[in-house]
């Protein structure tokens, strides 16, 4: 199924998945980016969000554009797909890669008009923010973009990457800087290391998805709701 076939989201694992788009990575990455997507499949369709076709969507750090081919794959419509990032060089790549509208700017001071999204995506982009005072900025930002009953979706690190420009993002962290709007959080993604020393294979890591305890990223929903002044 191509891109621009794709109508439906996938509903169980591995059921669609745009595998092509990995295909340049190892298998321990092409597994990882798999069960991100799926997690990501599974946030969606929990707040009946069957189909991505039509809806308008940002992605807050969108770096080369590997999540908005993914989006695309998955039947998101390429001229309602937008993303942002300080990177120059970045975005250049992730515009040719996607066809989406790109713009040099930060999560923290977003260049759209209120309510002007369906989606809003930040994956691996909070923990890049090492101050506490820019990631509630670039939350608000995200609701402020968003249309009423709208989602934010985040996808970070729950502890320390072994990376020292970036900080890992709580789970009180995430609730506080979406306050008032409820965060529904989830734990996923096998902690990478063990998914490379089992060199990616499914019959070996799929089995652990279950000890939560492994488990290294957390997925965030966020519904903008109505909320009295």
């Amino acid at each position: 199924m191509s891109a621009t076939q794709a109508t439906a989201l996938p509903t169980t694992p591995g059921q669609a998945l745009p595998i092509a788009l990995y295909d340049h990575l190892t298998q321990a990455g092409r597994y990882l980016h798999r069960t991100r997507d799926e997690a990501m499949l599974r946030a969606l369709r929990t707040q009946n969000i069957e189909a991505l076709a039509a809806r308008r969507i940002l992605e807050l750090g969108c770096g080369v554009g590997s999540l908005l081919k993914s989006l695309i794959a998955y039947g998101a419509t390429p001229d309602l797909l937008a993303g942002i990032d300080p990177n120059v060089s970045h975005l250049r790549r992730a515009r040719n890669a996607s066809g989406a509208t790109v713009a040099v700017a930060d999560g923290a001071l977003l260049p759209y008009r209120d309510a002007a999204f369906d989606l809003v995506f930040i994956f691996t982009a909070l923990s890049s923010m090492v101050d506490i005072e820019v990631r509630r900025h670039a939350a608000h930002e995200a609701l402020r973009v968003l249309r009423p009953s709208g989602m934010v979706l985040v996808y970070d690190f729950r502890m320390n990457p072994f990376n020292s420009h970036v900080l890992p993002v709580s789970p009180s962290e995430l609730q506080h800087i979406f306050e008032p709007h409820h965060v529904n959080i989830d734990r996923v993604t096998l902690a990478p290391p063990l998914v490379r020393l089992l060199g990616g294979r499914d019959s070996l890591c799929r089995p652990l998805e279950h000890l939560v305890f492994l488990h290294t990223h957390m997925l965030a929903s966020i519904t903008k709701e109505a909320i009295d002044a």
